[in-house]
Parts: structure tokens; sequence; C-alpha cells
């Protein structure tokens, strides 16, 4: 076919039997007469205003015959957004921008991509960069605009808006493993729920991407812009409202720095369940909204189970509460010293439990502002073991004796292999009270008697309890059946509270220590406890012998490092190619990803155990899901954002 066709104008052709309107939501799927051109394929709406379709089909990708069905489908799902949503405005949404050749004969589901393109989670939309105009609304709904207001945008001089010059806004728009940066213009610090209500609701009506940051520790480039989205973070929405010391829930705002709740727990005999390396900076939102796991994930479980009550903010708006109080009446309890009150319950069975869609969701179905969590008595009795295993299957008899002997005391077992606390030796800090490790518990743990062996693994082992001389008891009786049994070639106990403190330090180091050696690319994966080394020497040969096989100079060496949550099967796998070189590679980093994902879901793992999916991983999505469960997820995101405005680009794949 040849030139130009023409159809009928008066007549309004019928969609493909297989494209019936079924297809797409039961919407009726009648559209106008459309003009194509075989060499472009450039599908033309006509309406009050001209939309023109300027994506361009490749020809290599499909047969002639099935074109027509292609133009339909475009039809057919403009057809279904108007209904859906009523006249499309300027900025016209760009879901025709879907990648078509995706889109074969007799796909089973081609209503998934009517789902995916009515609300577009990809961020490719028109959505459009803040300007001076959003700079002066804001400024008139935010109590404290001074504050709350941090942007880089030109302003004539009788605006009397608020700005600032871009080098505060660089922390805002680059993660902590400087990997991702973003480009906005425009952050903003709200310092209540109303003033989170507006900013969202005024962004959805506007069509301006917003992305949620909490402390900006995450690893995934979640928390950073993929463009000039508008960063919304919440670390002025920091107050503790009151823990009940009945059911020991916790209510605070979403800003909470972790270490601040742990402080504020300890005084009153409480443990917040809750604890990973990076508490110092990172805030509960964050937390909540990446499902962080952390040391404790073994004996406490997950925030699904701990989080009893949370405050959302919607895309348009609204505020909802699923088993908390209002901000009012947590400042009322506060206030009147209410704290055997409490409107969050342990149980709570009336109706769809909402709130565990937003754990684990990234901010991208609303923005979580408060959070109510149950909180466990504070252990009286602790002991920590450092323990030194010459092979995996002594680190899994370890394990397992650990379950037996430990039984209900026993709170975490960390491991880290040889290649790691030689990095924490090396570029650790607050390791020991020599920085190399010399004269304190490192310098122990590494001298000539103990050290030395690559194949050598080294086990964390705590026990949290109610009863010191039970507690003390069995923990000796865990430690003399290793050694008896030659299971652990070396070993260290505890004996007090600092001598704890001092292993838990080693174990937060392998993170900023293995930074600090050179450009490193971080996986977060959960594997089979059985094979949670294996995955790490499968890397380590084939990336070895990529590398080598692509290199005409000296023999390369990567340094993979392996630390994690072992009695969970997480195992965090931290690759440096090269020591001393910062530069980050991006043929590289894909090359890394692949050997390192194909050796997990060889075994039927998972690419993200506890660090989110972000920008990094969520491509994979629709590899490791089934298409009906992604219809699922993505017809949930048109339930809550169908205007696309959260943290466009992140956690679902990108269309």
């Amino acid at each position: 076919m040849q030139g130009r066709v023409r159809p009928d104008r008066k007549r309004e052709p019928k969609l493909n039997s297989s494209l019936s309107a079924s297809s797409f939501l039961g919407l009726r799927s009648h559209f106008r007469p459309a003009d194509m051109m075989t060499s472009s394929h450039v599908f033309r709406r006509y309406s009050q205003n001209t939309f023109r379709f300027k994506k361009i089909i490749n020809s290599s990708c499909f047969p002639i015959q099935n074109r027509s069905k292609i133009v339909e489908l475009r039809a057919a799902v403009f057809h279904c957004y108007e209904r859906s949503f009523g006249k499309i405005h300027a900025p016209v949404p760009s879901w025709h921008q879907w990648p078509l050749q995706q889109i074969q004969e007799g796909s089973p589901s081609l209503s998934i991509f009517a789902i995916r393109g009515i609300h577009n989670p990809s961020g490719k939309s028109s959505l459009r960069p803040p300007t001076i105009d959003d700079v002066q609304y804001f400024r008139s709904v935010l109590s404290r605009p001074e504050r709350s207001i941090l942007t880089n945008l030109m302003e004539t001089p009788d605006s009397g808006g608020y700005s600032e010059s871009g080098g505060e806004l660089q922390r805002y728009n680059q993660d902590w493993t400087n990997i991702y940066h973003g480009s906005s213009s425009l952050v903003l610090r709200p310092q209540n729920t109303g003033e989170v209500s507006s900013i969202l609701s005024y962004c959805r009506e506007n069509y301006i991407g917003i992305t949620p940051q909490g402390g900006n520790t995450g690893l995934c480039g979640g928390a950073t812009p993929i463009k000039n989205e508008i960063i919304l973070s919440l670390e002025d929405l920091n107050n503790i409202y009151h823990l009940d010391p009945c059911s020991g829930v916790l209510i605070c705002d979403a800003g909470c720095i972790l270490q601040n709740l742990h402080d504020y727990a300890n005084e009153r005999e409480f443990l917040l369940p809750l604890d990973i390396g990076s508490k110092g900076t990172c805030q509960i939102g964050g937390n909540i909204s990446t499902n962080a796991g952390g040391q404790y994930f073994f004996r406490f479980g997950s925030l699904h189970g701990t989080v009893v009550g949370m405050e959302v903010v919607l895309p348009n708006g609204e505020v909802l509460h699923f088993n908390i109080d209002s901000g009012i009446d947590a400042e009322i309890n506060a206030k009147q010293n209410n704290n055997n009150r409490s409107g969050s319950h342990r149980k709570d069975n009336t109706g769809y439990d909402l709130k565990h869609l937003f754990i684990g969701a990234e901010g991208t179905l609303g923005v979580v502002t408060k959070v109510a969590i149950a909180c466990p008595a504070l252990p009286i009795s602790r002991n920590s073991a450092l323990l030194i295993c010459n092979s995996y299957e002594k680190v899994l008899n370890v394990m397992k004796a650990a379950k037996e002997d430990l039984g209900e005391i026993l709170s975490a077992i960390e491991l880290m292999d040889w290649n790691t606390l030689q990095l924490v030796k090396t570029h650790g800090i607050n390791t020991s009270d020599d920085s190399n490790g010399g004269s304190g518990l490192l310098g122990e743990i590494l001298s000539a008697e103990t050290y030395g062996k690559s194949n050598q693994l080294y086990l964390l082992v705590e026990t949290q309890g109610s009863n010191l001389e039970h507690d003390n008891s069995k923990m000796d009786a865990f430690l003399t059946r290793l050694f008896e049994s030659s299971t652990i070639d070396n070993g260290f106990l505890s004996q007090d509270s600092k001598q704890i403190m001092e292993m838990w330090k080693i174990r937060e180091s392998c993170n900023p220590s293995v930074a600090r050696a050179g450009c490193v690319y971080k996986f977060d994966v959960s594997v089979p406890i059985e094979e949670y080394m294996d995955v790490a020497h499968e890397v380590n040969n084939k990336l070895k012998a990529e590398l080598n096989s692509r290199s005409e100079d000296d023999e390369i060496t990567p340094v993979v490092c392996v630390w994690g949550h072992l009695a969970d099967g997480n195992a965090h796998i931290n690759i440096v190619p090269k020591l001393g070189t910062f530069d980050k590679d991006k043929s590289l980093a894909k090359l890394i990803e692949s050997i390192v994902y194909a050796a997990v879901l060889s075994r039927k793992g998972s690419i993200s155990a506890e660090h989110g999916l972000g920008q990094s991983k969520n491509s994979y999505l629709s590899k490791i899901k089934t298409e009906s469960t992604l219809d699922m997820m993505y017809q949930v995101k048109k339930i809550f954002d169908p205007r696309g405005i959260m943290n466009p680009g992140k956690y679902l794949p990108r269309c």
C-alpha cells in the first residue's frame, strides 16, 4: 500500500474483534475518522482542538496488515481517556508515547496498555516544570515561606518571591550514592499535613510532578527527581506526639529521624523495632515508603506488622487516617498528657486495611505524613558475639544452633565476608580505638592469629531478653557447643554495652567503608539462605572472566563484598571493579547488573529485598511479574494517581 489513504469521513470505523470494547475497561470505543500515512503512520485525531500523535511506528516492527490495529488501539484509548477523565486540556498527557513495538498480534491483554497510558506512570508525560507563578502560589499558602520554599527560579524585582542559589538545592537533587542526579528548581518543606495537602492538590490540578523525599539515604534513586519535578521534603514534619505506655504504640510525624525515635522510645523503656545503619539520617516516613527491613527483621518482622496506623495525603489533597488520631487530636493528647489514650489500636478489623498499600509504595500513591508504630518493651539483657567461620557450611551450622539454643531471645544474625572487613579495616571509621583497627576489637579480629584466610566469614549474633542470668546461660551454652564441635574458628563475646556497640559499629561501617574504596555498584537481594554465598561466588567468577576478556591490560580483579541479614536471606552485594577509581561506567553498570540479577533470579530470589525499586530496578518488574499482576498494580496506581504526578518515573516500569 503506497501513498495516502483517506477513509470516508462519514463512516465510523469499527474496532477489530480482538480489540473489542471490553479490552478497554468496557468503555465505548468509537472515534472520529483519521488520516493515515503509510510512510510514517502519524495518526491525527480532530476535535475542537487538533491533537497530533507524533509517535512514529517503526515499520520494521509490524507486519503491514497489523498497522491498522495499532491505529485503532490508539484511537480507542484516546476515547477511553476522554470518557474517563473528560476533555484533555493543555498540557496534553503523552500516553501516545507508549512503546507500541511491544504490542503484538493476539496480545493476551491489551487493556494493560490502556490502563498504563491513562494514568501515565512513566513520568514521560507533559507534566510541566514549576514556574515563578507556582512559587508565588506556594508563598500564599505556606505558613513559613522563607523556610518552606527553596528555589533558584529567577524572579522579577516586584514579584516579592523567595529566591535561593542552586548550591543549597544540590543536596536535594543528589542521592547518597552520588549516582542519581535530578534537576529540580524548587524544594518545598511543608510544616504540617494541611500544607502537604495544599501542595499536592495544586500540583495535581496543574500537572506538576512531585518527588517526595525523606532523609535521602536511599540507594535506588527513589527520592531523587528524574527531571524538574518539585521535591517535597518532609524534614520539617518532625513532631513526636506520644508513646502509649500500655499498648506501646508511638505516634509521630513522618519526617522524624529514626535515631530520634529510638532515643524517645528508649527513654520510656521501649524499643523501636526498626534499626538500620542510616538511622542517624533516615526518616521514618522514608523507611515506611521503602518497607525498610534492618537487622531486627528476623525478630520483629516487617513494617507491615509493626506499623499499626498511618496518615496519608492523596494526590488530590484528601487526607486519610488509617487507625490513627488526626494531627489535632494527637497534639491535644500530647499537651494534655493523655498518654494513656491512643487512637491507634493493635487490632482494627473494620474494612480493607488500606495502609498496607502505602508501605513500600515509594511515594507513588500518596505522601505518608504521620505514623503509629508498635514498640516492644526495652530488653533488660542484651548479648552480642562476633564469630569467625572458615566455610559457609559452618555458618549454616551456627545459624541452626543459634535458633535451637537461643530460641526466643535470638534477635539478629548478621554476616560479613572477608573482602568487606578488609575494606572496613582500610577505609572504616569509628570501628575501634585506632582508625585502622590496631588496638580495638577490629584489630583483634584481623590479627595474624585469626585473620588471613580469604574464605573466612564473620557472624554477629545478638540476643535480647528479660532475664540477664537466664540469657547469659543460654549464650554460654551456645558458644560452648560451637567451640566443642569446631564449628567456629574463633569468637568474641561482649562484656558490656560498650563492646556491643563496638561490634555493631563494625557491621554498620560496611556500607560507608566500601563507598570510600572506589566506585561501588550496590545490590540488595533476597536469595535462598543455603545459596547465600553461592550467588556472590558466581558473580565474582563471571564478572572477573568478562572483564578480563574485554581488557588487554593486566588481569582485572574486581572486589565483590557481601554482608547482610543472614537469618532472612537478605544479601547486600557490593562490587568495586577497581579500587581507588570513582568514575561510574554506565556500560559496566549494565554488565554487572545483568550478571547479579541473573544469578539471583536463577535461584528464584528477589532483586529488591529492602531498598526498594526507585529508578534503578523498576524496569525489571515486567520481567519478573506476570502481566496480570502488573495489570493490577497499574490499576491501583490509576485509582490513587490518575494523572501520574506522584514520583514520576519510579517504582512501576516506564511505559
